[in-house]
């Protein structure tokens, strides 16, 4: 993503973390200065800005700021309309995972640099039954990270807890929240203890929440169900118009990656029904027919079949690396017969499995 290209729109995440800053003390004048952002463009909802401006303006927000902790502080309240249409997602979402996969295909319209990411696998199930969701960060620019970096992990950590907190099912057996994080205790330790999870604990492999699978899968407000529908519709649109797909075959696997994310946490659940991972289906989330969708992709040079192969080893690849169960396991999750037909897509596809547990 080019770090001068005027992509962000303004009034979502950056209005989310100028509003923050001004609620911790800082002034808006010199939060403001040097970034090009002025008060008049807040208005308008067309005003784009550069992650060179938001790196200044968090930049600005650190330097003057004395709270050990903003991104925590402004990470537990910004307001989810600042994440745009997907962010009242928290109040009509069935389950967690529908929440958590829905932000994940749509946050790009607020932070385009997601679209880079977009149609990878991002958690992962290990044993016990709990789902990993490590926490990604933007990469921080040349220059140095100016507390950029730690200010990005704790406002994502404070903003998943909270998406846990509104949308988890706290009725199933173990609805526990817990945070592992990849640096020693800091001075400010006490802030991580009070945010909502039973557990935080410091000098871990991987900066990540964990929770029970049941806890992320499981519905609690299946009445809501029409009203999550169609958001999501009205953000596939919002997605399109933004153009940050740029081409069907890209679209589709990221609808895939979603849809293949959902299948994997609910097999073995109660009331599971098998769901085929169809042409038709993407063809109507992407708002066209099945023959369309077959003949773009084929412009492109792509087609359904190839687009789920390449998604399903992905999703093997990420399990082999990432998770501790066994290749039996992990094979079975990912819709392979066995665990050599698993090992033959993945050395066909990857070529190279050094350093994987097959």
């Amino acid at each position: 993503m080019e770090f001068n290209s005027k992509v962000i729109p303004l009034h979502l995440n950056p209005a989310g973390f100028i509003e923050g800053f001004t609620q911790l003390g800082v002034s808006m004048p010199e939060l403001l200065e040097g970034t090009g952002i002025d008060t008049g463009m807040f208005a308008n909802p067309a005003v784009r800005i550069s992650y060179a401006q938001q790196y200044r303006l968090l930049c600005n927000g650190l330097r003057l700021t004395d709270h050990p902790a903003p991104g925590l502080s402004i990470g537990m309240q910004i307001d989810w309309s600042h994440f745009g249409l997907i962010g009242y997602v928290v109040h009509c979402s069935p389950s967690l995972s529908e929440a958590a996969d829905a932000f994940t295909r749509y946050q790009m319209i607020a932070q385009p640099f997601y679209s880079v990411i977009a149609g990878k696998p991002v958690g992962f199930i290990d044993r016990d039954d709990r789902f990993v969701y490590p926490l990604r960060c933007f990469p921080p620019p040349a220059e140095g990270q100016n507390g950029i970096e730690q200010f990005e992990l704790d406002f994502r950590l404070a903003t998943t807890l909270r998406l846990c907190a509104a949308c988890g099912n706290h009725a199933v057996a173990d609805s526990d929240v817990h945070v592992e994080l990849a640096f020693p205790p800091p001075p400010h330790a006490q802030a991580y203890h009070e945010l909502p999870c039973a557990s935080v604990r410091f000098g871990a492999e991987l900066n990540a929440v964990t929770v029970n699978r049941h806890f992320r899968i499981e519905p609690f407000r299946p009445a809501r169900q029409a009203a999550f529908r169609e958001l999501v519709a009205r953000c596939e649109v919002d997605l399109q118009a933004a153009g940050l797909e740029p081409t069907v075959t890209a679209a589709v696997r990221s609808l895939l990656n979603q849809k293949f994310t959902q299948r994997l946490q609910l097999m073995g659940s109660r009331g599971y029904q098998e769901q085929p991972l169809s042409l038709a289906a993407c063809a109507q989330a992407l708002r066209l027919t099945p023959r369309a969708l077959a003949r773009r992709l084929g412009q492109e040079h792509s087609n359904f079949r190839q687009i789920l192969q390449e998604v399903r080893v992905a999703f093997a690849l990420h399990h082999l690396r990432a998770s501790s169960l066994e290749v039996e396991d992990i094979a079975d999750l990912s819709g392979f017969s066995s665990a050599s037909s698993m090992r033959r897509a993945v050395r066909q596809s990857s070529g190279k499995v050094s350093g994987l547990k097959l």
